[in-house]
C-alpha cells in the first residue's frame, strides 16, 4: 500500500520519463533538475519566454507550445495589445487572452508606457517593487534584480574573505607573543630549538628572512590583483545592466515612432480617398450636365 501510494504521488519528467516529486519538476516544462542542467537555455522568437532547448534545430529557437501553434495555425501576427508576434489564428495572443479573462483590459505600463500591462493582484506586484509592468518589462526587471543579487552575494562574499583574514592575522600575532614570552621564560640551554637557530650563521637566518618577505609581497600583490579584477567585474556588471535599461526604453520609444508613423501613413491614405470620392462625385455631376446639355441642343436642332 505504501509503495503505491508512492508511486501514486509521482510525476514523470516530459524528457527522461523518470518519476518524480510535483515540486522537483519545472513549472511550464515539467523537466526534472537533471535535465534542466543538461539542455541550455534559449528565447522562443515568438512568445520571448526562455525554455530548455530539449531538441536540436538548425532554425532559429521556438518553444514547444509555439511549436504546436505553428503547426496548427502558420505564421503569427502582431498582437494587439502586447505587439509580440505571438498571435496565433486572432488578434491577439494565448497570454494576453488569459489575462484578459484573468484581470481584465489591459492597462498601460508603468515602464515602456505601452497599454499592455494587467493589474494583477497584490501578492504579485510585490515582485516587481509593486509596478504595474508588461511581460518583457517583468522579465527585463527580474533579470536585473537577479544579476544585482549575484553582484551584491559577490561583494558580501569579499568582505567576509577579507575579515577573516584580518582575524588570521590578529590571530597570528598572539599567537607570535605567546611565543616569544615562552621563549623569554625559558633558558637558552633548556629551549633546543632556539639552541640550533642561534647556532646557525647569520647568513641562514638572512636568507630565511628575505625568503619569507618575497612570499608576503607576492601574496599581497595577487591580493591586490583579485581585489582590482573583482572592482572592474563590478563595473562592467552595472554598465550591462544600464545598457539594458537604455535598450528597453529604445525599443519603447521606436515603437511610439512606428506607431505614429502608422498613423500619419492612415490620416493620409483617408485623406486621400475622400478628396478621390469628391473627385469622382465632381466627375459624375459634369456628366450629367454635358448629357443634358447635348439632349438640349439636339432639341433645338430638331425644333
Amino acid at each position: 500500500m505504501d509503495k503505491n501510494e508512492g508511486a501514486e504521488g509521482l510525476f514523470a519528467c516530459s524528457k527522461c520519463h523518470g518519476r518524480f516529486a510535483f515540486e522537483e519538476l519545472s513549472r511550464s516544462e515539467h523537466l526534472c533538475k537533471d535535465c534542466r542542467q543538461a539542455h541550455p537555455t534559449a528565447c522562443c522568437i515568438y512568445c520571448r519566454l526562455e525554455f530548455h532547448m530539449t531538441k536540436k534545430k538548425e532554425k532559429s529557437p521556438v518553444c514547444p507550445k509555439c511549436d504546436s501553434s505553428l503547426a496548427i495555425h502558420g505564421q503569427p501576427k502582431c498582437c494587439q495589445y502586447c505587439n509580440l508576434r505571438a498571435a496565433f489564428g486572432g488578434p491577439h495572443c494565448n497570454r494576453c487572452k488569459s489575462s484578459v479573462k484573468k484581470y481584465g483590459p489591459p492597462v498601460p505600463c508603468e515602464q515602456c508606457k505601452l497599454t499592455c500591462a494587467f493589474k494583477k493582484p497584490d501578492e504579485v506586484l510585490k515582485r516587481v517593487n509593486g509596478k504595474l509592468l508588461c511581460l518583457l518589462c517583468t522579465i527585463s526587471f527580474k533579470r536585473i534584480q537577479h544579476r544585482q543579487k549575484k553582484a551584491n552575494k559577490r561583494k558580501h562574499a569579499t568582505t567576509d574573505s577579507s575579515a577573516k583574514e584580518k582575524n588570521g592575522a590578529k590571530d597570528a600575532k598572539v599567537s607570535k607573543k605567546a611565543t616569544s614570552s615562552d621563549e623569554r621564560s625559558t633558558p637558552v640551554g633548556d629551549n633546543p630549538l632556539k639552541q640550533f637557530y642561534t647556532s646557525q650563521p647569520s647568513e641562514t637566518a638572512t636568507a630565511t628572512e628575505q625568503l619569507a618577505s618575497d612570499h608576503v609581497t607576492e601574496l599581497t600583490k595577487l591580493r591586490e590583483e583579485l581585489a582590482g579584477m573583482k572592482r572592474k567585474l563590478q563595473q562592467k556588471e552595472q554598465m550591462l545592466i544600464e545598457k539594458e535599461k537604455q535598450l528597453t526604453e529604445l525599443k519603447a520609444e521606436k515603437w511610439e515612432k512606428d506607431k505614429e508613423q502608422r498613423q500619419k501613413i492612415s490620416a493620409i491614405q483617408k485623406d486621400n480617398m475622400e478628396r478621390l470620392k469628391l473627385i469622382q462625385e465632381e466627375n459624375r455631376n459634369l456628366k450629367k450636365q454635358i448629357s443634358q446639355l447635348s439632349k438640349g441642343s439636339a432639341k433645338a436642332g430638331s425644333s
